[in-house]
């Protein structure tokens, strides 16, 4: 199914970050933890999007949140110009219908203006198929499975 019309993509701040918590039962009983790591971590901040060319971002369908997505600078690695995807999740009804793709596609245009690459770690042989398909390449590593050469816009001499 294609992406309905009703939806908004937003920015996560402290005064809406309150949405977030509306995905962590259903990612728990899916077996995910990174939603309630993703809510622990803003607000103990360890980890609240704040870097230069970081952001989280939310999908809003209605008055529901369907999904978030982020981007973090990559703690894994000694590399100032690795930017890391980070918890990505789509409700579960919500699936196959763009959404992801849609989050993916904003967080590697602002990739793009920070980052030289972009790095990820799934286990997860769907999400695996799904991020090739935007281009990543499989990698081994310390916290890496895949992993996206960016192309930063240069510009020219004169505009």
């Amino acid at each position: 199914m294609p992406i309905v019309n009703d939806f908004q993509l937003i920015e996560f701040t402290d005064a809406n970050f309150y949405l977030v918590h509306n995905l962590a039962d259903e990612s728990k009983r899916e077996g995910f933890d990174f939603i309630k790591r993703t809510i622990d971590d803003w607000h103990s901040r360890t980890n609240n999007f704040s870097q230069p060319g970081e952001k989280l971002w939310g999908l809003v369908a209605g008055t529901e949140l369907i999904g978030i997505g982020g981007l973090n600078r990559d703690p894994y690695i000694k590399n100032l110009n690795a930017g890391r995807v980070r918890h990505l999740y789509i409700r579960e009804t919500y699936r196959r219908m763009g959404y992801a793709t849609l989050l993916m596609n904003t967080i590697i245009s602002q990739a793009k203006r920070q980052f030289t690459m972009l790095r990820l770690f799934t286990d997860n042989p769907a999400a695996s198929k799904f991020y090739e398909k935007l281009g990543f390449q499989k990698t081994t590593g310390v916290k890496v499975s895949h992993v996206l050469i960016l192309t930063k816009a240069v510009k020219s001499i004169g505009s």
